[in-house]
């Protein structure tokens, strides 16, 4: 077995079992379209790479924040508790394979891709070697799409740590682009050799959007379970040839 395959197999492990807790606590998605959703993205690094000694050219890095802000009255940061990949987050930091760079989650509308909201990922690693910077936006056009434009940027052996990607005499820059097509209430996964991304995007209900729902929904199931009147044997004329 190649080191890819070991590795891939151990993160294809560890996410199972978080998956299953995952799976078992979220509530069933409303068939309603909603305004808005809660976007949740952990971005990790490979402590051994799957490229299998491969030597990738080092490339300058873009700067993205032309495209990277956000008004504060179309997004809401999530507080901790509010997370649902906080069982997969505490695996990868648990793992010895894996560094967890960034970790969080946002509510917000989802608009078409013209008017798409760029949300900024930016971190340093603890150890200070690996930097990470980019952009995710949601989509909502017929379906639902994550755009995903990351790049990570590590410390040339024997360097100073990283610190921000302008830096000189920092290589290289490894990226990860990828507009995919999502459902709701799914954990994605986005690979690089060296860098991945899981995420979920879970629809959001007001009180009153959700009492509207519950209420639209009983009451399409009370019609659903009523029982067709039964006829008498005299208005039944098939019973009576």
């Amino acid at each position: 077995m190649t080191l890819s395959s070991r590795i891939r197999n151990l993160f294809s492990h560890a996410l199972i079992s978080c998956l299953l807790v995952y799976a078992a606590s979220t509530a069933p998605a409303f068939a309603a379209q909603p305004n808005s959703y809660d976007v949740e993205v952990v971005v990790f690094s490979y402590r051994h790479p799957a490229d299998n000694g491969e030597v990738w050219p080092s490339q300058a890095a873009e700067d993205p924040s032309a495209s990277s802000g956000y008004s504060s009255s179309d997004v809401r940061v999530l507080s901790a508790g509010e997370y649902k990949l906080g069982g997969i987050s505490n695996g990868l930091r648990q793992s010895s394979n894996y560094s967890v760079l960034f970790h969080q989650a946002w509510r917000q509308p989802a608009y078409g891709d013209a008017n798409a909201v760029n949300l900024p990922v930016r971190a340093v690693a603890a150890n200070g070697r690996e930097n990470i910077e980019g952009n995710v936006r949601l989509i909502r056009e017929r379906f639902l799409h994550l755009d995903t434009d990351l790049q990570m940027k590590q410390a040339a052996a024997n360097r100073n740590p990283v610190m921000e990607l302008n830096v000189p005499g920092v290589s290289p820059v490894y990226t990860l682009r990828e507009k995919r097509r999502i459902k709701s209430n799914v954990v994605h996964y986005f690979d690089n050799p060296r860098f991945g991304m899981i995420a979920t995007v879970t629809p959001y209900y007001s009180a009153e959007e959700s009492r509207q729902l519950l209420e639209d929904a009983q009451a399409e199931e009370t019609v659903d379970t009523e029982e067709p009147p039964v006829s008498s044997p005299q208005e039944d004329d098939q019973l009576t040839r």
